[in-house]
């Protein structure tokens, strides 16, 4: 991800993008070293400066960020237990109404 920002932000220092973004230029060094990922809303933050879109920059978000495991992940790590409990029952409630549903299909 660091080579994809670097690309994006050719011609603009990390001081410039640190103006457009609102994000600190001690977390953005920290992006373009690879110390650190960005988190989805600075990703978007990122892309919002650069005119581009948030996949052009990180490959979290690809095609479909439902079929993103590390977006995913990164959404779930961020909730409270109670939620991210909440999250698995319903996941799990998810399944099973698509194994009942599949097997009423003709």
């Amino acid at each position: 991800m660091a080579q994809n920002l670097k690309i994006a932000c050719q011609g603009m220092t990390q001081n410039d993008l640190a103006v457009r973004t609102g994000i600190p230029n001690s977390t953005l060094s920290g992006y373009f070293a690879e110390r650190s990922t960005p988190s989805p809303g600075n990703v978007q933050k990122i892309a919002n400066a650069l005119g581009i879109h948030k996949s052009d920059i990180d490959p979290r978000f690809g095609h479909s960020e439902l079929a993103n495991d590390a977006c995913l992940q990164a959404a779930f790590g961020q909730l409270s237990d109670n939620r991210q409990l909440a999250v698995i029952r319903y996941a799990e409630n998810q399944l099973q109404r698509q194994r009942s549903d599949n097997l009423h299909q003709p």
